[in-house]
């Protein structure tokens, strides 16, 4: 049904940003099987307490499949995917179900074994073949493979099932983008904030689409409405804040990129892109120390870019550092080599 992902197009431990902090809904926590007081902390977000409830249960009834069913998405909700596939195999050893397949697709998704995702994909799609969540996943396992084209597909299926979800229109809106059909990304962004005006991802890539349809004013508004909705979400903040410092390079100079480019190190400091490109514009003001230690941190955070190592490189050299040159250009040629092989996942999205 599904075309499977090539797994040399996935770089484990590479820093790909996949928009949306992928977890199921937990709808089995309706499930009249579960406890009242269960239910209420799923409810409210308190996974911790939640989890440590499940696993007393579990302990007096270890066949109960919706118990590991929702161990396995709050593990899953909180990133730790081995313990979600493990529990979620647990769940449909015991009973078969669709939640069970999508969240053990969410896991060897995030474990990078994107061919058993799609597989597991493939069987909740036998079962509900008009889950849109089905489609999310599977867009999201294209993505991370690399492979663009079925990526559009399934987020434009997952947009059509269920129209009045903004977050499948933004994702559909991103891929459009990716692969440079802006025109018409810019109007499935324009439909994702209808639905939700005040979704700083949203607004970021639509001022990013502005960009690329040459009317720069326009997009600077859209990522100022961006930052206007992040709120106390500070790390969401990161992204329209590189955007502008991008855009502020190019329009009003390199003092104020620099200014926006430290807000975004400020607001999400473990992200290698800010520090990348704060070090790039600390090297073009000829503060080359400075620039160093930016570049140095984002080759810390992120090794495996081979853009990182180059500027490195070339910054040591201008220093007459030639040994600390030779080591990052040799670290830039292996890992060049490395990306001219494989397809380069798409990055959807900043935090």
């Amino acid at each position: 049904m599904f075309r499977r992902a090539r797994l040399a197009f996935f770089a484990q431990g590479s820093a790909i940003v996949i928009l949306a902090f992928i977890s199921l809904l937990l709808s089995a926590a309706q499930n009249p099987q579960v406890p009242q007081d269960i239910q209420t902390l799923l409810a409210a977000h308190q996974y911790a307490e939640a989890e440590r409830a499940l696993q007393r249960e579990l302990q007096r009834a270890p066949d109960w499949d919706v118990g590991h069913l929702l161990l396995a998405q709050i593990y899953n909700a909180t990133g730790r995917y081995e313990p979600a596939e493990r529990s979620a195999l647990a769940a449909i050893r015991r009973r078969e179900s669709v939640d069970g397949f999508l969240a053990l697709a969410v896991a060897t998704m995030h474990l990078a074994r994107l061919n058993e995702s799609i597989g597991w994909l493939e069987k909740a799609a036998n079962r509900q073949p008009d889950n849109p969540e089905i489609y999310k996943v599977l867009g999201l396992d294209y993505a991370l493979g690399g492979n663009l084209p079925e990526c559009e597909k399934a987020f434009r299926r997952a947009a059509q099932l269920a129209p009045q979800n903004w977050e499948f229109h933004y994702l559909h809106g991103r891929a459009l983008y990716e692969l440079r059909l802006y025109p018409e990304s810019e109007k499935v962004l324009r439909r994702a904030l209808e639905l939700n005006g005040q979704s700083t991802r949203a607004w970021t890539a639509f001022g990013q689409t502005q960009e690329l349809l040459y009317d720069p004013s326009a997009a600077e508004a859209s990522y100022q409405r961006a930052l206007e909705f992040c709120g106390s979400q500070t790390r969401e903040c990161a992204w329209p804040l590189l955007q502008l410092g991008f855009l502020a390079s190019r329009r009003k100079g390199m003092r104020e990129a620099e200014q926006y480019l430290r807000r975004a190190i400020q607001a999400r400091p473990d992200w290698a892109k800010p520090h990348f490109h704060l070090g790039k514009t600390l090297a073009s003001l000829g503060d080359s120390q400075r620039a160093i230690a930016e570049l140095e941190a984002a080759v810390r955070l992120d090794e495996s870019k081979s853009e990182y190592h180059y500027q490195l490189a070339q910054l040591h050299r201008r220093l007459g550092e030639t040994r600390k040159a030779a080591e990052h250009m040799a670290k830039y040629q292996a890992l060049a080599d490395l990306e001219r092989k494989k397809k380069a996942p798409a990055e959807f999205s900043a935090p």
